[in-house]
């Protein structure tokens, strides 16, 4: 255990190692935000033909609440892999004595308790003052956060699952750059999902993009029925459960098929 605290460690430090960076991103996801508020504020004081399953109230809680979710979220697995493939590394990381992919989680880990501090608390004290509405639904919250918690594990698997197949295409990152499109559409992290058309409404539901935003997002936000809450949980749960599977047979098979290049 005390291995894989050190490694959450070095997720935190590797994280702080420029603090202009830390500063740019921070003032960037502001700005996102800020055109995010005056982008929805303007088409629906355009009355335009929208779909009005959700108001502009709880549509602008919902992007704000979205946004301070994915900076926690989000997750460079995927990336990281790739570059360690790339350059080599990745022998040394198979030879050590410790779980590949427990320590890749470490440091996700460890990146993500940076991401807390320096973003999502500045930004949600931020948004309070700012808009002066209240964001979350104050008898979900607890829902709420247990919600973040398996997002962010679902978050971490499908990322993980894109960067092993790394070992069979060397170069990921024209698949990370179309999947993420996708999933940043899909999971109503840029749009909320019941202002998709019926069509993709429905299709929306089999696929694992929802449980990532939407599915925690609207639990934090709007009044829902215990009962509808809990199906949300379980459709997490079960999402967590099958991206693991895959994760795990894309992990046994791809240690057999590994190219590196570099080192």
């Amino acid at each position: 255990m005390r291995k894989y605290i050190d490694y959450i460690v070095i997720g935190i430090k590797e994280h702080m190692v420029y603090p202009s960076a830390i500063w740019a991103k921070f003032f960037s996801k502001i700005i996102y935000l800020y055109l995010q508020f005056s982008i929805w504020t303007a088409l629906f004081s355009s009355h335009s033909q929208m779909n009005q399953r959700i108001n502009r109230e709880d549509t602008l809680k919902y992007i704000i609440v979205a946004t301070i979710i994915s900076a926690l979220i989000e997750c460079n697995t995927i990336e990281w892999i790739n570059a360690q493939i790339q350059t080599g590394n990745i022998i040394m990381e198979l030879i050590r004595p410790i779980d590949f992919r427990k320590m890749i989680f470490s440091r996700h880990l460890g990146d993500s308790i940076v991401k807390i501090v320096f973003y999502c608390i500045p930004l949600s004290m931020l948004a309070i003052v700012a808009i002066r509405i209240p964001l979350l639904c104050q008898e979900q919250i607890l829902y709420g956060f247990l919600s973040i918690i398996l997002a962010y594990c679902i978050q971490f698997l499908y990322s993980l699952m894109i960067g092993l197949l790394a070992f069979w295409l060397i170069v990921t990152w024209p698949l990370n750059m179309l999947l993420g499109a996708v999933y940043k559409l899909l999971s109503g992290a840029w749009i909320p999902v019941t202002m998709f058309p019926d069509f993709l409404y429905q299709i929306n539901f089999f696929l694992p993009f929802r449980a990532i935003y939407a599915i925690p997002v609207t639990i934090m936000t709007s009044p829902m029925n215990p009962q509808n809450i809990w199906n949300d949980i379980l459709t997490q749960l079960i999402w967590i459960l099958f991206l693991f599977v895959i994760t795990e047979i894309i992990w046994r098979i791809g240690k057999r098929k590994l190219i590196v290049q570099g080192g």
